[in-house]
C-alpha cells in the first residue's frame, strides 16, 4: 500500500512547521546560563577589572543574544525561504518502507524502523527519529494517510 501529496515550501508552510516544532525544540527557552554568565563577566569585567570594553562587548553579547531569541521565528523563516528549496514543490510518500520525502534539489527516505515517536499536534504531526524532527501538516494529509501513518509507526 503507498500514499502519495505534494506540498509547497513556501511562506505559511514555514510558518506552521515552526510554531508547530517549537514547544518540542530545544530552542523553545532563553539560555538563562549563558544570559546570566555573560552579564556577571561583564560586570565582573567593569568594576572588578576596570576594563570597561570587555565588560560592555560581553553585556552587548547577552542583549544580542535577547533579542535573537526574541526575533527567532522571523529569522529562521527568512532563512527557509533563501534556501534554494524554496518555493518548490515536495513530494511525500508513505509505504511499506517508510517515508519519502523528494523535491528537485533534495530526498531522505525515514524507514518505520527508525522512527521513535510520532507527535500529533493541532496542525501537524512531528516525527522524531533519533537525529532530528520533521513536521508534515495535516492540511495535506487525509484521514486514511494519518491512519495508515500512526499504524506503521507503532508496529
Amino acid at each position: 500500500m503507498s500514499f502519495s501529496t505534494t506540498y509547497t515550501l513556501d511562506k505559511p508552510y514555514f510558518y506552521e512547521c515552526f510554531d508547530e516544532s517549537l514547544p518540542y525544540s530545544k530552542r523553545a527557552q532563553p539560555k538563562y546560563f549563558l544570559l546570566v554568565l555573560l552579564v556577571s563577566l561583564g560586570l565582573f569585567s567593569i568594576y572588578g577589572l576596570a576594563d570597561h570594553y570587555l565588560g560592555t562587548f560581553l553585556i552587548m553579547v547577552a542583549v544580542l543574544e535577547c533579542v535573537a531569541f526574541y526575533y527567532r521565528r522571523p529569522w529562521w523563516v527568512t532563512r527557509q525561504m533563501f534556501s534554494r528549496a524554496s518555493g518548490s514543490e515536495v513530494t511525500l510518500t508513505f509505504d511499506d518502507e517508510g517515508i519519502k520525502s523528494a523535491n528537485h534539489y533534495k530526498s531522505y527516505q525515514l524507514a518505520w524502523q527508525d522512527i521513535t515517536e510520532i507527535i500529533e499536534t493541532p496542525q501537524g504531526l512531528l516525527i522524531k527519529n533519533k537525529n532530528n524532527m520533521q513536521y508534515i501538516s495535516k492540511q495535506i494529509l487525509t484521514d486514511e494517510m494519518l491512519d495508515f501513518i500512526n499504524k506503521k509507526a507503532t508496529q
